[in-house]
């Protein structure tokens, strides 16, 4: 049987990207650090840890 160990990334689509903003900082207290991209397609990195991203 497989073990997981961990999460690698998460992707999800949105259509209200500040709601989802909000939920991840506010809820979760995960920090957003860093997004890339272009109007329509948007990343975004929260801090999950000193070392990790999602």
């Amino acid at each position: 049987m497989t073990r997981f160990t961990g999460v690698h990334h998460v992707a999800l689509a949105t259509k209200d990207m500040d709601a989802t903003i909000r939920f991840w900082r506010d809820v979760l207290g995960m920090r957003l650090v860093a997004t890339l991209g272009r109007p329509g397609y948007r990343l975004y990195f929260f801090e999950v840890s000193q070392s990790d991203l999602i």
